[in-house]
């Protein structure tokens, strides 16, 4: 991992290959994050074998982004129950906000067909 400004550069062996990763994460951080890119791809080859790469590449950037997703409003609504248990904390009243809606459980894979 070599230092540019704020900026890491870190070399990757993704799938056998190497890619350089600009970023200021911790080279910890993303060894964590190529180890468990190559396991889920191992995963996915084992699964479907006639899945191209670039489809199981595609297929775990939409499992990604789907738990991401699922994860933000988790978070969101987390961050309302605080607030409104702060607020009745300190005795101030507040409007009460809306209810977010219960998140839909993210499955571990997202069905995938290429036309």
């Amino acid at each position: 991992m070599t230092v540019h400004g704020n900026k890491r550069r870190f070399r990757a062996v993704i799938e056998g290959t190497e890619y350089t990763i600009v970023g200021n994460r911790s080279a910890t951080h993303l060894n964590q994050v190529v180890e468990l890119v190559n396991s889920q791809l191992a995963q996915l080859a084992e699964l479907a074998p006639d899945m191209s790469a670039r489809d199981r590449a595609i297929l775990m950037s939409v499992n990604a982004l789907s738990d991401q997703l699922v994860k933000e409003q988790r978070i969101a609504e987390l961050e309302a129950q605080l607030q409104s248990l702060q607020a009745k904390g300190s005795g101030q009243a507040q409007a009460p906000k809306s209810p977010v809606a219960e998140p839909k459980k993210a499955s571990p894979q997202v069905p995938f067909t290429r036309k």
